[in-house]
């Protein structure tokens, strides 16, 4: 660091001879500067160096105030100092005033000016607000954003911006005309040169067309003004081309009495599948805002779809052993299984439920939603079945067991099921049997049982989906949904016609009486009780006439045994 670096476009040489060559090269670097800078005037690569070595060799070795602003006011800032030859002073920073070192470096940072006198950047550009020409419109913008036109300067004189820009635009209107027409016209004429004749007639019957289609959207814009195609529509009703007609067959003459304008019609399509019927299974939930569960075997309008139509649904759970358990109820917050019969729809299709679409129904109208998982032609589900007899002969760990089944066909159906008493003890039914009542068995226990006890064989009975499909034809009466009418539910009959309910004397609860059952008294022959250890042999009290003298002592108990 204590040798300045040499300098890059000048090279330094011992002697007097090193000043003439110095100046000589100096020159010439300044004419090839002077070329470069005739080529190219906007800007300059380089700015020479000023030498630092002429400063030093000047004698003055102290750092004064105008060394330093010299050297500071430089552009090329690739060198340091040549720290050297001279000296650093620091009396010539702490000077304060205007014309102080520290105020002429102010500018070099952020917080500094840097704007030139004359109110450009500092970088020098001749223009920093130039005019502003919009190519499209032809419109031209000042300096400080006001429009500015040269073009018929007079033309515009007096008026306002949105004259102007409207002007401009009409006169773009009438560019393009020109333009399509003079397209036009070269077009034909490449025609006729080619296809003389009928190729003519054709283009001025176009051309015709075209200046009468241009003639009438005028006349229009001109008469109905800004708001043209809405007021011309309720004048005139819709023109061809803004509407369709579409043709549909097979539909029933009450759809076209009962039409209603006022609400809209919605068009859609159905794939091949959806127009054949089936089974459908779907995950099903109750609607939390719906008050009421819903019950098995009512019937339920869904909305599938395109399609709303009746139908009864059977709710099911699944077990763990992938069998469908019935259900008669929908649990409160569960999910649950629900099958019913009706058009197939794709998987993962969206279901609404609803119980009655006419009527004021207070609350919330959405009974349950659900989505379809699987399509089949019969699904299998399953309830349980208790089927209960009672024993009329025991025979060690044999019994005959009645009133279970009603023939010996149903018996041989059940050969080998598992049965089972209150008390727990577990059985298999055998043969039939042909003596007493029709329908009893011959049945083995794993122990004697009495015959107070119970038998009792658990089975799995299938239920049927019902075959209900009522579409719902709100649109073929004159009353809407109100004239359709589908299938009601039992409870809702019930209460329109003043029906009591059904009630079944055998699901009646009645009080349980057991009568208390006597055992007779244990008997121990002499022989066993003469071996029997003291503590287990029976021991007789009898009678005395007598009170003992336990029974005639007082008792005195505290206040915490009371």
């Amino acid at each position: 660091y204590g040798k300045a670096k040499p300098n890059i476009i000048s090279d330094e040489d011992d002697g007097d001879s090193g000043d003439e060559s110095k100046n000589a090269n100096a020159n010439d670097r300044k004419g090839l500067l002077n070329d470069g800078n005739d080529s190219d005037s906007d800007e300059e690569f380089f700015k020479i160096k000023k030498d630092m070595n002429r400063i030093s060799n000047s004698g003055d070795t102290g750092f004064d105030k105008t060394s330093a602003s010299q050297l500071l006011g430089e552009d090329d800032h690739s060198r340091t100092m040549n720290r050297g030859a001279i000296a650093f002073d620091v009396s010539a920073w702490l000077e304060e005033g205007d014309d102080c070192l520290i105020e002429s470096i102010r500018d070099k940072f952020v917080t500094g000016n840097w704007e030139t006198p004359d109110g450009n950047d500092i970088d020098g550009d001749d223009e920093v607000y130039g005019d502003f020409e919009d190519l499209e419109t032809g419109e031209k913008f000042g300096p400080n954003g006001e429009i500015d036109s040269d073009d018929d300067q007079s033309d515009t004189d007096g008026m306002t911006n949105e004259q102007i820009r409207e002007l401009n635009s009409q006169k773009k209107a009438a560019s393009k005309t020109n333009f399509d027409e003079e397209y036009d016209d070269e077009k034909k004429g490449a025609i006729s040169s080619t296809n003389p004749g009928d190729e003519n007639a054709e283009s001025e019957y176009l051309d015709s067309l075209k200046r009468e289609k241009e003639a009438r959207l005028r006349r229009n814009k001109e008469e109905f003004g800004e708001d043209g195609e809405s007021s011309r529509l309720r004048l005139e009703g819709f023109r061809q081309g803004l509407y369709c007609r579409i043709r549909i067959d097979g539909i029933s003459a009450e759809f076209t009495e009962c039409f209603d304008p006022n609400k809209p019609i919605i068009l859609g399509g159905l794939t091949p599948q959806e127009t054949n019927r089936g089974y459908i299974r779907c995950r099903f939930k109750k609607h939390r805002w719906h008050k009421r569960i819903l019950k098995c075997n009512d019937p339920l309008i869904f909305s599938i779809g395109w399609r709303r139509f009746q139908s009864i649904p059977v709710f099911s759970t699944e077990d763990q052993n992938s069998r469908h358990r019935y259900l008669k109820y929908t649990p409160e917050h569960m999910h649950c299984h629900a099958t019913f019969y009706g058009h197939q729809v794709p998987p993962n299709t969206g279901i609404l439920a609803i119980q009655k679409i006419s009527g004021n129904i207070p609350g919330f109208r959405i009974a349950a939603t659900g989505v379809a998982l699987e399509l089949n032609e019969s699904f299998e589900i399953v309830k349980k079945l208790k089927l209960v007899g009672t024993p009329t002969k025991i025979y060690k760990n044999t019994a005959f067991i009645s009133g279970m089944f009603n023939s010996d066909l149903e018996v041989s159906r059940f050969e080998g099921a598992s049965i089972k008493t209150v008390s727990g003890i577990r059985g298999q039914v055998k043969k039939a049997i042909r003596e007493g009542q029709p329908g009893s068995f011959r049945a083995t226990f794993e122990d004697k049982i009495l015959k107070s006890d119970i038998v009792f064989c658990r089975t799995w009975m299938p239920v049927d989906v019902k075959k209900y499909y009522n579409p719902v034809t709100s649109s073929l009466s004159k009353g809407g949904s109100e004239g359709w009418r589908g299938m009601k539910p039992k409870a809702q009959l019930q209460i329109e016609t003043q029906t009591p309910i059904e009630v079944k004397p055998d699901s009646i609860y009645k009080p349980i009486e057991r009568p208390e059952k006597k055992f007779n008294k244990l008997f121990i022959p002499k022989r066993l009780e003469e071996a029997l250890p003291y503590a287990s042999k029976p021991k007789e009290e009898r009678k005395r006439k007598k009170k003992s003298y336990v029974s005639k002592r007082a008792v005195v108990m505290d206040a915490s045994e009371k």
